[in-house]
């Protein structure tokens, strides 16, 4: 083969790995639920158990099998955000937890979410974890970093680091994850509206799902 065939060749090649990177990336950001198989179409109900937040009344109820680790979950994170300050009490947000194996910290910032929970501050902890994902999934001490957001959002840090260990804040996890197994889950973010399951790309696309259910 030639040099100027060679480089073709190289060249080509270099192009179909770029082009499947792109598509690994679209579907694992873009496309939520659907890497997940033969996912179950109705999900259990919302109870006492769950980290919610909304009103119990809402016609919309929103509820998300996620990992702080996973980078399509901190993709969608902002989205969710948005939904929840333009739409306040008419949806309900429920929030499951689904570690991955893969995800090194995805256990730790599950309990230590769990662990701000009692303390009240569950959601001041899973946004900061969502919105700081860049800083702590990096870190050789996520010790530190979680302590650091502990003291940010004003949590008793003593109680804290007592927390974090509980057994029954494991229990709690476990709970989540047998929940999101039995319908079939093995990847995140999974998201179900009213029930079932739900895919979307954009803001868009999401808040038009929320206003079908809000009309009905």
């Amino acid at each position: 083969m030639s040099n100027r065939g060679k480089e073709i060749l190289i060249w080509a090649i270099l192009v179909i790995g770029l082009g499947a990177i792109v598509f690994g990336i679209y579907g694992a950001v873009a496309q939520p639920g659907e890497m997940n198989g033969d996912v179950s179409n109705l999900i259990a109900p919302i109870t006492a158990d769950d980290r919610t937040k909304g009103s119990e009344a809402a016609k919309a109820v929103f509820v998300e099998y996620s990992d702080f680790e996973c980078p399509a979950c901190g993709y969608f994170y902002g989205m969710i955000k948005k939904l929840e300050e333009e739409k306040g009490d008419a949806v309900r947000i429920a929030y499951r937890h689904f570690p991955l194996a893969q995800h090194r910290y995805a256990r730790v910032t599950a309990q230590a979410s769990e662990a701000a929970g009692a303390q009240g501050k569950f959601w001041e902890m899973h946004d900061i974890l969502f919105e700081k994902q860049e800083e702590w999934s990096k870190s050789t001490s996520i010790q530190q970093n979680l302590l650091g957001y502990a003291m940010e959002i004003g949590l008793d840090v003593d109680q804290f680091l007592v927390d974090v260990q509980a057994s029954d804040i494991d229990e709690k996890i476990d709970r989540n994850v047998a929940m999101g197994t039995a319908q079939k889950i093995t990847g995140t973010p999974s998201f179900f509206l009213n029930g079932k399951l739900i895919q979307f790309r954009s803001y868009e696309e999401l808040k038009q799902l929320v206003e079908v259910e809000l009309s009905k």
